[in-house]
């Protein structure tokens, strides 16, 4: 399985192989680059337990209605045919449009996530139809809410969610990892199984959100100059800038 996710990870941009290593004729493990770049069709169960690989696919859940009449429940012989067919059709597509540009970087959506551009403008590239470009825009912004509305259920969220309280209070509060780490316990703990820790909000903050953090009076907290950095997550995370009123009222002066 991880051998799989290694090409789904590498296989979105040229120039990433795999490696692997092969028994050449002498008994030797000789190292082998395997291109990967390309597109893929990946039939699941179920979403990859890691979201920055599902996040990488155009998913369609199947089951989801009725099943038209003309699908037949089995194969029919003519099936084999037809997907030769239609194969044909794919690699002709391919050999006319072969002297076009690779990539309209003014195609590039600067408001959706580096990833859903990767994998959305090689597609808009090649797409003529007015109309079509613009269903296939308005699916690469659904993508995007949805990503950015998974994230704003994450542990790092919560924490962002806690340090804009904070400063909504005192814009020159103190941002000390203790006192998000009592903040976050008070809100939500029942939400956790594992124990919330010092510790662990602390690796939030510095490896997951990439704050840097400073030791002041004995206790680690938050630099100042992280403000311009704060915002970016905010929106990254799907945090409002603004805390609603509600939310001034759970934290104890």
């Amino acid at each position: 399985r991880a051998e799989v996710v290694k090409i789904l990870n590498n296989g979105n941009a040229r120039g990433f192989p795999v490696l692997r290593s092969e028994v050449s004729a002498q008994r030797e493990f000789n190292p082998r680059a395997y291109a990967v770049f390309g597109p893929k069709l990946v039939a699941t169960r179920g979403a990859f337990d890691d979201r920055a690989l599902e996040s990488r696919f155009l998913t369609e859940e199947m089951g989801q209605s009725h099943m038209r009449h003309d699908v037949p429940i089995s194969l029919p012989p003519v099936y084999k045919e037809e997907a030769l067919t239609l194969r044909n059709k794919l690699l002709l597509f391919r050999f006319r449009r072969r002297n076009d540009p690779a990539l309209a970087e003014d195609l590039v959506d600067r408001t959706i996530e580096p990833r859903l551009n990767q994998i959305f403008v090689p597609l808009l590239s090649i797409i003529g139809d007015g109309e079509a470009r613009a269903e296939l825009r308005d699916l690469a912004k659904r993508y995007n809410r949805e990503l950015v509305t998974e994230r704003g259920l994450d542990a790092e969220a919560h924490v962002l969610e806690i340090i804009r309280d904070m400063l909504a209070r005192d814009k020159h509060a103190t941002l000390g990892v203790k006192d998000i780490t009592s903040r976050f316990i008070e809100r939500h703990e029942p939400d956790y199984e594992r124990k919330i820790t010092t510790k662990w909000i602390g690796s939030l903050i510095r490896r997951r959100l990439g704050l840097r953090t400073q030791k002041s009076h004995g206790v680690f907290v938050i630099a100042r100059t992280e403000e311009a950095m704060l915002i970016r997550l905010y929106e990254k995370y799907g945090v409002e800038p603004s805390p609603a009123v509600s939310s001034e009222s759970e934290i104890s002066p």
